[in-house]
């Protein structure tokens, strides 16, 4: 546990530096309105991300755990459903773009990100999640680093050569640095696992749980993402790229936890192979849950205390930053705690039950982003997204508490020993 933790905070740390040099570039480059509108670009097709691989890149990461001689199956159906999925949805989004996207943003900037986040980009997720569920901890943690590094390079060279630098260019070097990744890493599996023809009928077999991973996480990621869309949309540029900046760090700050479920996140769906909450539970208090408390707690005094280096990196347009990422660094001790939470209901078969939450609170974030960003602006967006996670934690919470009663309440079952007595197993 410790050797794999430690290999994937050490790929999480080398994304976070990729990324976050990545980050100060483009916004330096950008400025803060156009900077803002490819936030809020990136924020719609982050809504769609779940369904376009419809549930089978988690499928695939439990399946191969519990079952390793299907890899190269799992590994099928997942390319397939995601090429066909995800390129229905980059298209309706295309076409959608005019209602949903910041005025003046061109349909090939929406379409180009579209193909690379929703079908490119999870492939890559895909080849990531193979080594993950085999437990090749190295090649997982390089995936992300190879990503981040590309489109680092790709950014590089568009700044640094003759083209013009705006949405149009940024969104071409965006989906060509992914492209060639997703490309070398689909090779890279094919030589590992040899070809094989999906056989979607073991889909058919679990698509329910599939469909239940895509929903849980479509509302993961709107209520992390539409206050974003929605300050494109109803606000302006400058207050989207303002409340994007300060949300960038935090999500990065949150990769050590992430580390940490990934490394214990094999384990986890063992135990919990039989329906146990209470093994799961087991295995998350032993691996995750001081550490992650502990980072949690100094993360956000650190965030809190930096805060006001962000106008040093990123330019004299990111000042109002500094308020927004004092107040979302609390983020990171909810986030700390409804992740650990949720991961333990989903890996003991309890994903329903986690959905449903997880409904619940997009649906309120929602409604509350379209009442308080229209006129309170990212202060607004800062409020729903300080309340809706902390209803999160809550709620997961009392169903974890509720389901390790119920199973500490059942009577253990009984066993006849050799001598005809009865036992307690």
């Amino acid at each position: 546990m410790r050797r794999h933790t430690a290999v994937l905070l050490a790929g999480q740390i080398g994304r976070i530096a990729l990324q976050g040099l990545y980050f100060v570039v483009l916004a330096r480059t950008l400025g803060a309105a156009h900077y803002g509108a490819s936030a809020a670009v990136l924020a719609l097709v982050s809504m769609l991300l779940p369904f376009s691989s419809l549930g089978t890149i988690l499928l695939l990461v439990r399946n191969v755990a519990q079952q390793p001689a299907t890899a190269a199956v799992q590994w099928a159906n997942c390319v397939t459903l995601v090429l066909v999925s995800g390129t229905t949805l980059a298209v309706l989004l295309a076409l959608a773009g005019r209602w949903v996207a910041p005025a003046a943003t061109s349909v090939a900037v929406i379409a180009a990100v579209g193909i690379t986040d929703l079908v490119l980009a999870r492939v890559t997720e895909a080849a990531g999640a193979v080594f993950h569920a085999q437990e090749h901890m190295h090649w997982s943690a390089l995936v992300p680093v190879l990503l981040q590094a590309a489109r680092l390079l790709g950014l590089a060279a568009l700044v640094l050569g003759p083209w013009t630098v705006d949405l149009t260019s940024w969104a071409v070097s965006y989906a060509v640095s992914t492209a060639l990744v997703c490309l070398a890493l689909t090779v890279l599996v094919l030589r590992r696992l040899g070809w094989s023809p999906p056989q979607l009928a073991r889909y058919r077999q679990e698509w329910r749980t599939g469909l239940l991973f895509s929903v849980g996480m479509a509302s993961t990621t709107v209520y992390n993402d539409v206050d974003k869309a929605m300050l494109g949309r109803f606000a302006t540029l400058e207050a989207t790229g303002i409340y994007s900046a300060a949300y960038r760090v935090v999500d990065m700050s949150y990769a050590p936890v992430r580390s940490l479920l990934g490394a214990a996140s094999p384990a986890m769906w063992r135990a919990g192979a039989d329906g146990s909450v209470t093994a799961v539970a087991a295995v998350a208090r032993a691996r995750l849950l001081r550490p992650a408390a502990a980072y949690c707690l100094l993360g956000t005094v650190g965030m809190f205390g930096a805060a006001d280096l962000v106008p040093a990196l990123l330019g004299d347009s990111f000042t109002e930053s500094v308020p927004a990422l004092r107040a979302l660094s609390f983020l990171l001790i909810v986030k700390g705690c409804h992740y650990v939470i949720g991961d333990t209901l989903t890996c003991a078969g309890a994903q329903g039950a986690r959905t449903v939450v997880q409904v619940a609170v997009a649906v309120l974030n929602v409604g509350l982003c379209l009442l308080l960003i229209p006129t309170h602006g990212w202060q607004g967006a800062v409020l729903v997204s300080l309340v809706c996670d902390g209803l999160l934690a809550v709620g997961l919470g009392a169903i974890l508490a509720h389901r390790l009663r119920r199973e500490r309440s059942r009577p253990a079952p009984t066993t006849v020993d050799y001598a005809g007595t009865t036992a307690a197993s």
